[in-house]
């Protein structure tokens, strides 16, 4: 049931991200051209944002952090109470900044420019989606409470890959 609620509650955050997302790339791009017509901005201005947006290293770290710490509370379980407040939290941050970086992603992609944006929110989500259902599918709960080879071997996994995806970019 825990389960269920936390991805209830992350697809909602991840849609309102969007949501709110698209619609700020929306109303940005207009005043941006109201700005070009009056010679307030440049054509340049709206393209370099996006660009900025996508080499922003911002969601890799995020990324990073929440790899490393479910890492932390899958190799000693008795993090796992005070760590579950902070996990949920950043499992829920994430999903927020990963439905905003979607809805911009959406917005950029259709009025020309580009779509890599929306394919690297695709990407992180991917990996946050498949690596969660992972460890809760190798890992049960009386697994954890053990120190069996298991829960070393996906925590190991896990921590391991927490450089590499702030690396990635």
């Amino acid at each position: 049931m825990e389960t269920k609620e936390m991805a209830k509650r992350s697809a909602a955050n991840f849609l309102i991200f969007a949501a709110c997302a698209f619609v700020l790339w929306i109303l940005a791009a207009t005043i941006d051209w109201i700005a070009q017509v009056v010679r307030l901005s440049t054509p340049e201005r709206l393209p370099a944002l996006a660009t900025s947006i996508v080499s922003s290293s911002t969601l890799q770290a995020i990324v990073a952090i929440w790899l490393l710490t479910a890492a932390v509370a899958i190799a000693f379980p008795k993090m796992l109470t005070p760590l579950s407040t902070t996990t949920t939290l950043m499992f829920d941050v994430g999903y927020g900044i990963l439905g905003a970086l979607t809805g911009f992603g959406i917005a950029i992609g259709l009025f020309g420019g580009g779509w890599s944006i929306l394919l690297r929110a695709a990407i992180y989500s991917a990996i946050i989606a498949i690596g969660f259902l992972a460890v809760r599918k190798w890992l049960s709960k009386e697994e954890l409470n053990t120190y069996g080879r298991t829960r070393w071997t996906v925590a190991g996994i896990i921590a391991l890959a927490s450089p590499f995806v702030l690396l990635w970019g």
